[in-house]
């Protein structure tokens, strides 16, 4: 029996070295990913996706604030955020929805699917097809904010957790006008300006110039970083545009050798003709820039 008795006590303490192990580990890893956050959160990122011919841009801020705009033609999105976010994060804060076109909605449905939203900015506009109707069935259940968007509203986000740096999400664009009479949807994209520090991205989904015009009146400030209207079409920007906004740089979403001849070569020498340095998911793959508030820093895939 006492050999019984010390066999029993010997499992006891087994078991329980072996759940103090465990503990330990588990802890040093949530010790870990803290320190990967906050290493990860000292500036500002923004992630232009190579989601082939279609539009995805997620940005993540260093309060860890997220916002995706746009969600691309398929569900390739969901794994360049599962690549981009950490594997335990299923929240995204804001997703902003330019206009409800399969190459920048569909997506945005996979999304819905996967991740728990709590903030959607779109025009409310309905297209007359699967993907849209599943996207306002979604929406329906997801019971996040939804917002209709409309120029000159502003979204405070927060900034630095250390303080200093303010960030906020800005609507330029839909600029009044009748929707439902609108033969395009294009001209009621929503643009968004994306604000930190003394630095601004301006997405434009796929505008046209005259709505991109018509935004200038709302706000004309200069961008650091401007994603090129439609795929870089011949109608996404103009002389007046390029010339009031006059972006450091341009980012063009586009398929490798879509039958759409996108970008066009218009609209390539105009950014040239204005010294715009421009990158191109179709050349450069997924392409991310970083900024503090005030200095600003680009990589790319390719």
């Amino acid at each position: 029996m006492p050999i019984l008795e010390e066999n029993l006590e010997n499992k006891k303490r087994s078991r329980w070295a072996r759940w103090g192990i465990l503990g330990l580990v588990l802890a040093n890893l949530f010790v870990w990913l803290a320190l990967v956050g906050n290493w990860r959160q000292k500036d500002l990122e923004v992630w232009f996706f190579d989601v082939g011919q279609g539009d995805a841009a997620f940005a993540q801020l260093p309060n860890g604030v997220q916002i995706l705009f746009d969600g691309g033609p398929d569900n390739s999105v969901l794994e360049k955020l599962g690549k981009t976010m950490p594997f335990y994060d299923r929240d995204i804060d804001w997703v902003v929805l330019s206009h409800p076109e399969r190459d920048h909605l569909a997506g945005l449905v996979a999304v819905l699917k996967n991740y728990r939203v709590h903030n959607i900015i779109w025009s409310g506009i309905a297209k007359d097809n699967a993907e849209s109707r599943e996207w306002s069935d979604l929406i329906a259940k997801e019971g996040a904010n939804v917002v209709i968007a409309a120029a000159g509203e502003k979204f405070d986000l927060g900034g630095s957790p250390a303080g200093g740096v303010a960030c906020g999400l800005e609507i330029l664009a839909p600029v009044g006008g009748d929707l439902k009479s609108s033969q395009s949807q294009n001209e009621f994209s929503v643009m968004a300006r994306l604000v930190y520090g003394q630095r601004s991205f301006v997405f434009t989904g796929d505008a046209t110039s005259k709505e991109e015009e018509a935004a200038l009146l709302v706000d004309s400030r200069q961008a650091d970083v401007l994603k090129v209207a439609h795929h870089g079409s011949k109608t996404s920007a103009d002389d007046v545009f390029a010339a009031r906004f006059l972006p450091a740089a341009a980012v063009i979403s586009a398929g490798l050798n879509n039958s759409y001849g996108h970008p066009h070569q218009e609209t390539l020498d105009l950014l040239t003709k204005y010294d715009i340095k421009t990158l191109r998911t179709d050349q450069n793959g997924d392409i991310v820039f970083r900024t503090n508030g005030e200095n600003i820093f680009v990589s790319t895939q390719k």
